[in-house]
Order: structure tokens, then sequence, then C-alpha cells
């Protein structure tokens, strides 16, 4: 019997999902990805900073209608998610979801969704927003489900930071030489955030990527201000004793 690759070990899993989708640079494919390698009904993702939210994408124009009034209404589980950090489980939309969410839970009955699960994207400290899972039926995520996605949002998390860095950050970068200026400046702020939290220069990377997002600010305005110290990234790990 052939072998669905599908059913292989998560990191697999996620890996074909996305490879799959590669050549789709748009940000739908995220969500076309993630609603195959989770065998749902529906995905949305949502970015979020701390006064702004925007629907990043939908896998169907029911579940966009679905995180539309999350987003423009500021009621629903992936609010919630994003606002506490932790994972929302809705494996039914009861009087109490009801109660609770009553527009979302009214637009959700006329979709026919019947469980919605948000996943906070958490990176280095940073929510840069929330994965909704949709589901037909009542009930919980299996096991399987559950677990992809908890693996998912971390590839979703990097790929909403690389896709904000990717933009070059401030849209003021037109010509060649402005995108290698702003590419240095980059590497040199990666480095010296590496050198002070000691650190590989790839997590101090990311962690730039997450401050930016997280402080609703563009990439290299925060590059910048490191490369003339007048920022230094707080080390908000545990446990700095005996580090190298």
């Amino acid at each position: 019997m052939t072998r669905n690759p599908l059913r292989t070990d998560p990191p697999q899993r996620l890996a074909i999902a996305f490879a799959r989708q590669a050549a789709k640079v748009r940000s739908a494919a995220l969500c076309s990805a993630s609603k195959e390698v989770l065998a749902v009904t529906g995905v949305g993702i949502a970015v979020f900073t701390a006064d702004h939210a925007e629907r990043l994408c939908a896998s169907s124009p029911k579940v966009e209608a679905l995180e539309d009034v999350q987003v423009t209404t500021g009621e629903g589980p992936a609010r919630d998610a994003f606002r506490s950090g932790r994972l929302v489980e809705l494996p039914r939309l009861d009087d109490e979801a009801g109660a609770r969410w009553p527009s979302f839970v009214e637009l959700a009955a006329t979709k026919k969704i019947g469980a919605v699960f948000a996943f906070p994207l958490l990176v280095h400290g940073a929510n840069v927003g929330v994965l909704s899972v949709y589901q037909r039926v009542e009930g919980p995520l299996t096991i399987s489900q559950r677990s992809d996605s908890f693996a998912l949002v971390g590839v979703l998390a990097h790929t909403i930071l690389s896709l904000q860095e990717s933009s070059a950050g401030d849209g003021e970068t037109h010509g060649v030489a402005d995108v290698i200026d702003y590419r240095a400046e980059l590497y040199q702020a990666s480095g010296m955030v590496a050198v002070q939290l000691r650190i590989p220069a790839s997590e101090a990377l990311l962690r730039i990527r997450a401050h930016a997002f997280a402080a609703g600010q563009a990439v290299g305005a925060v590059a910048t201000e490191i490369v003339a110290h007048r920022l230094r990234l707080a080390d908000d790990r545990p446990d700095l004793e005996g580090r190298i």
C-alpha cells in the first residue's frame, strides 16, 4: 500500500506542506498549506500588535468572514488568544461562548462551524499573531491535529517575521544600494546583539525581528537604533548562570 506522505512525523508533514506552496509567494499560501497539513475544515491567520490587527490570510470565504469579524470588532477567540498568549479552545460553540462573543458565535453558526481553536504565534517573547483552526463538526482536535498545530505555530511565527524583514522593513529602500545598506546594518546589529547576549547570530536576528514586531517598528529602524547604541535588547532567558 502506498504511504501517504502527510502521515509521517509532524516536522516532515510540515516541511512537505510548505514545500508544495513554496512557489506561491503570497501570504494566502500560509493558510492553504496549514489547512492541508492539519487536515481541518479551515484555517485563518491574523497579525496583531498592541494597537493594530489585520487578517493575513484565510483558507476560504467563510473563514475570511470569521477572521474579519474578529479583527474589526475585537471579539472572538483569536483576540483572546493574542491577549493571553495562550491557546483558546472551543470544542463546541455553546451558550457560554455565545454570551462571551455573541457576534462571532452567531456568524460561525451561519457558516456551519462547530468548533474553533485559537493558537497564539509566539517567538522570543513576542506574540505576532494567531492561528485560528476551524472545524465543521463539534469536538476537540485529534491528538495528531493538536500536536501538529503546536508545531505549526512556531513555523508560522518565524515565517511572519521573515515576511516582515523581507519587505526591507520601512518601505523606503528602492535601489540596490539601499537594499545592500539595509542588509549590512541589519546584520551588523544582529552581530552586536549576538555578542551582548552570547547567542548565535541567527537567534539575534530573530530577536531583532521579534522586538520590531512587538514594538510596532520597522526592522530597519530597530537595527539603526542598535548600531547607534541607542537600544540594547534585554535578555529574557531564564537560568543565566554558567553560560560561556
